[in-house]
Parts: structure tokens; C-alpha cells; sequence
């Protein structure tokens, strides 16, 4: 995901997730797939991706949850070709749209906007989608509402 999110010089917001990631490299983890690798090489011989970003997100998490049979993972999409994989996922992973996921950082007070997010990125060229309640993984939502309220109960007061 990292290759399709940066590989577009120029492309709306990869300099700024270039940026971002190496200014965080202590909490961001880059893992290689065998599917990114192949994704890697046909774009060397330009040749299709379609769907590969998709299954390396689902390789990366098997990879992931046999790793630790306790663990959980949250997948945020933006593209609806996840949506027909999500019947392939783990049950331990939830899945959200961005969209969704901005609509709940709001929710929990830590974001003041979620529309005024999604225009500024469609200003700037991204193809984003806007929060669809009524389709969303309430699981997933759920389990992220319940890790933002830890998160802010757990904040010194101020």
C-alpha cells in the first residue's frame, strides 16, 4: 500500500505521506509482501496492479493474526474493491472506510470536522468517499469508538 499511495511523483498528498512516514518511523512499520513484491516488478514492466494493494493489505494481516491469535486489526479502505474481499478477512480484522473513520475521530472530539477534511482532499485531487453509516462494520466502528474512549480517558486533564 505504501507503493500505491507513493509511487505517482507529483500525485496529490505522496510527498506529504513520504514526509509523514519518515518523520515517524518509530511508530510506522513497512512490511514487504510477497504480493507488493510482484506488484512492485509489473510496475517496473508496465504491466496491470489492479487488486494487488487489496491483497497485500490481506496478506500483510494474515501475516499479522497468526502472528498472535489474540491479536485484532482495524483496516481502513478507501477503494470498494475491499469491500468484496472483507468475506475473506479474519473476523478478528474490522473494516471502515476513511470517510467513517473521520466521521468517528469527530464523534470522540478529536477532530473538529470530518466534511471539511473530505472537501480539502477532494480539492486536492483525491478520490475520497464519503461516510456510508448505514454500510459501515458496525464491529468496526464499535471496536474503534471503544479504543478512542480508552484513549481519551487515559489523557491527563488539562
Amino acid at each position: 500500500m505504501y507503493i500505491e499511495a507513493t509511487r505517482v511523483h507529483g500525485a496529490p498528498g505522496a510527498e506529504q505521506i513520504i514526509e509523514w512516514i519518515n518523520a515517524h518511523l518509530d511508530m510506522v512499520r513497512i512490511v514487504p509482501t510477497d504480493i507488493g513484491i510482484d506488484q512492485q516488478r509489473r510496475l517496473e514492466e508496465g504491466r496491470t496492479i489492479r487488486g494487488l494493494g487489496e491483497q497485500a493489505a490481506v496478506e500483510a494481516l494474515d501475516r499479522f493474526l497468526r502472528s498472535d491469535p489474540t491479536a485484532e486489526a482495524l483496516l481502513l479502505f478507501e477503494d470498494t474493491d475491499i469491500e468484496r474481499r472483507h468475506a475473506i478477512l479474519d473476523e478478528r480484522v474490522s473494516v471502515i472506510s476513511t470517510g467513517d473513520f473521520l466521521r468517528e475521530l469527530e464523534a470522540a472530539g478529536l477532530i473538529q470536522s470530518t466534511d471539511y477534511i473530505l472537501d480539502q482532499a477532494a480539492a486536492q485531487g483525491r478520490n475520497v468517499e464519503r461516510p456510508r453509516h448505514a454500510n459501515a462494520d458496525s464491529t468496526a466502528r464499535e471496536r474503534l469508538r471503544g479504543q478512542l474512549m480508552r484513549r481519551d480517558s487515559s489523557e491527563p486533564e488539562h
